[in-house]
């Protein structure tokens, strides 16, 4: 009996300790600024990811693709000017011509009417495990109302951006 109390107990401090050690390893990736996650109970949904990139992290905070500062004309059918903003992880891939964003990068698209007009916003949010046929980007179209008509893995976004597979599927510059 006392001999299986000490196994019990040798059994439970041993899971302890590796909980800890992956909540510790966890946090630090997060306090250094190596992963960033916006999920919610380990579902990405629209409205969580407006939440954090208009509240908690503002994007328009955030840096410009290097060269495309401010407004910019799109050579994409959807808008005539456009601003791109990256999160530092997306950033620190263009800038190091990583190859693959991480995930957790962040790429925010604000497409204008030629008056200058907010017309949508497009987002890629690197999810890992959300689509890994597709890099694990998660796609959404919205409203600058932040309505999202469009969410997840959509194969309008995904269509038009296949063409860019081999880098990462974006169309701004290349990463390698």
């Amino acid at each position: 009996m006392i001999i299986r109390n000490r196994y019990e107990n040798s059994e439970r401090m041993m899971k302890w300790l590796f909980h800890v050690s992956v909540i510790f390893v966890c946090f630090l990736q997060y306090s250094m600024g190596i992963a960033e996650s916006v999920e919610t109970e380990n579902r990405m949904n629209a409205q969580r990811l407006w939440e954090y990139m208009t509240t908690e992290k503002p994007y328009q905070q955030y840096s410009y693709w290097p060269g495309k500062d401010g407004f910019y004309k799109s050579s994409m059918p959807a808008a005539n000017i456009q601003k791109l903003y990256l999160n530092n992880l997306a950033l620190d891939t263009v800038v190091n011509k990583k190859g693959v964003f991480p995930h957790g990068s962040l790429l925010i698209k604000e497409m204008y009417t030629d008056d200058k007009k907010l017309n949508l916003i497009t987002v890629m949010y690197k999810e890992k495990g959300f689509n890994p046929s597709g890099n694990d980007w998660y796609w959404v179209k919205y409203k600058p109302d932040g309505e999202a008509p469009l969410e997840g893995n959509v194969e309008h976004c995904i269509e038009c951006h296949e063409g860019t597979k081999g880098n990462d599927y974006v169309f701004t510059g290349i990463i390698k």
